[in-house]
Formats: C-alpha cells, structure tokens, sequence
C-alpha cells in the first residue's frame, strides 16, 4: 500500500511540474513531441496531433520533450525569443511552488491549526487554580515576560520554558499586559504544573481565520519552508550534512507509508507539500540538465553572452550523468537504510 500510495504522490506532483512546461510550450506553439509521466520503456502511448501521450515504465519522474532544443534546430525552443524560452523553463517550478501554496491553503482550510509564532500572546481562558487568575484578565495580550519582550505565544512559551529550565523557585514574574489599548506592568508567579514544571495556567486565544487569512498564512509558511530547505541544501553543499541524509524514492516509501498509517490525509497532504517544494527547488538550482542550469544560459543571452549551443548541449549531458549517479547512490542509500 504504501509503495501504491508513494507512486500516486510522486507521479502527480511530477505531472504538475511537466504540465508546466507542457502547457506554456503551446502557448508559445512550441512544437511538443512528448510528454511523459514515468521514465523508462513506454506502456501507454497515444499520438494526438503533433504530441506522443505516454506512461513509461518506471514510477519516477517523466519530461516533456520540445522539439528544437538541440543545436542547430531550424524550429521550436531554440528559435523562440529568450523570454518565452525563460517562461517555460521556469514554469514547472512555478507549478510547484503553486500547487504546494494551494495544498498548505487546503491544509489549513481543513485542520485550522496555525503555528504558535503566527498567534498572538492573547489570554482566551484562564485555569482556576493558577496564580495568574488574581491579575490576568481575558482579552489581555501579554507584551513582555520578565523583560522580554512578547510579540507571540511561541516567545510566550520559551520564555516559560527557559525558566524551568533555569530553575523557577516561585519567585514573581513581571508582566506587560496590553489591555483596553493601554499597557499595564503586572506581578505574579507561575503554577506547578505536570511533572515538576511549572506554567502560567493560561490558555491562547487562537485566531478565526477567513480565507484571506488563510492565504497570507499559506505564502508565510511557504517562505518559511523553503527557507529552512535552502538551509537544508547549504548544508549538504558545505559538508555540515552529509550525503547518507539524502532519502530517494526507496527510502521515501517508507517514511510516507509509517505516516500515512498514522495520520493519514493530512499527512499526506503535509508530504506533498513538502516533496512538491523539493522538487521545485532541486530543479531552480543552477546545475546542468535542471531547469535551473538551462536558465542561466538563457540569462546569459539575454545579457548578450551567447554561449556556443553544441557547448551547451555537452554541459547538459555531462550534468545528466553526474545526476544519475547521484540517484543510484541515494537509491542504493536507501536499500541499505531499508
């Protein structure tokens, strides 16, 4: 099942991606000689027009083949002007990242749930037996905690979290509350909690979200991942993360199947976002073969440095194969950590 449902994934996000190029291909009447889902020998082909529709053998990937991107093509790709060549190129990204925007959208159009930092520090409730209760009021949105200043309840959170850490021996805290649009200086201690810890008894106002705040929540989160993505690649490119932490298709079968099981939809839906933005920036990078790589050879011609196309061609072959090689190493990875 798990191997079903990580072809499904895989095979629809690759499909948006090549829908991309496909789509924009056409809208520029770039002749279209293939489009593919899979790789490898055909199983289903048909010839509409001018265009092969094809599912090839291997589960993974899939292109889509524009006629004219060879050197000395008299038609197609290479005969267009550089910026409907930019668009194109660009446009399985865009697919991408779009798609993964609208799934985070459905995400939280579904659940409501909202990261702590996206939440102000406002007092909803607040627990009976807390110390807190004589000062606190609802409404009231904390601004401050011993000196710290509060701008959401994440910050709310570890601040409370170092003080345990530290050491918390019942001594006051010192509260900015914003009440009534005006700031009021508060003391009061914190409450033994489960375990030996101790809390503020006091529980978030968290926010009702129309759909215009579900899209803004949906672009900030989007920056958010692929901040933390690009981290992720800085890492592998400065050797602080290592190649055995790259997971391939193998490998992923099994992370998506021990997820499904226990969360199911939703998790598949946090899965998609998350591969569908992978591939979106695995294929920007500026390497050969990767749309990434094929866009700065446009920019350079568009800057006017025009770069042999036969050249061109060589650099792509060169950056297929070191692709390929790194994929039988990471499906290898995977065998070995399955």
């Amino acid at each position: 099942m798990s191997i079903i449902i990580t072809v499904l994934l895989l095979g629809i996000i690759v499909f948006i991606h090549e829908f991309g190029h496909f789509m924009t291909a056409k809208m520029f009447h770039m002749p279209v000689l293939e489009f593919a889902v899979g790789m490898g020998p055909k199983l289903i082909s048909k010839k509409i027009k001018t265009t092969v529709y094809s599912i090839r053998a291997i589960p993974f990937g899939g292109f889509v083949s524009i006629d004219g991107m060879e050197s000395g093509a008299e038609n197609g790709f290479n005969t267009k002007n550089p910026l409907k060549r930019l668009i194109v190129l660009s446009a399985g990204v865009f697919m991408n990242f779009l798609s993964g925007i609208i799934a985070l959208f459905i995400l939280f159009s579904i659940t409501g749930v909202i990261s702590t930092k996206d939440i102000p520090a406002k007092v909803k409730n607040i627990a009976v037996s807390a110390e807190a209760g004589s000062v606190l009021q609802k409404g009231d949105i904390i601004t401050s905690f011993n000196g710290n200043k509060i701008n959401d309840w994440q910050e709310l959170t570890k601040n409370i979290i170092e003080l345990n850490v530290s050491g918390y021996k019942g001594q006051d805290i010192d509260l900015k509350v914003l009440r009534d649009n005006e700031e009021i200086d508060l003391k009061t201690k914190l409450t033994s909690g489960e375990g030996n810890n101790y809390i503020l008894g006091v529980e978030v106002d968290a926010l009702k979200m129309n759909s215009l705040d579900r899209a803004k929540l949906s672009f900030l989160s989007f920056f958010k991942i692929m901040e933390e993505m690009i981290k992720g690649l800085a890492g592998l490119v400065t050797g602080k993360v290592g190649l055995n932490n790259l997971t391939g298709p193998v490998g992923l079968t099994k992370v998506v199947g021990e997820a499904y099981s226990s969360g199911g939809f939703i998790i598949l839906l946090n899965f998609f976002v998350l591969i569908s933005l992978n591939i979106g920036l695995l294929n920007l990078l500026p390497f050969p073969a990767l749309d990434g790589g094929r866009i700065i050879f446009v920019f350079l011609e568009m800057t006017g440095i025009k770069i042999n196309k036969k050249l061109e061609e060589k650099f792509h072959v060169i950056g297929f194969s070191l692709l390929i090689g790194l994929m039988v190493f990471v499906v290898f990875n995977d065998i070995k950590n399955f």
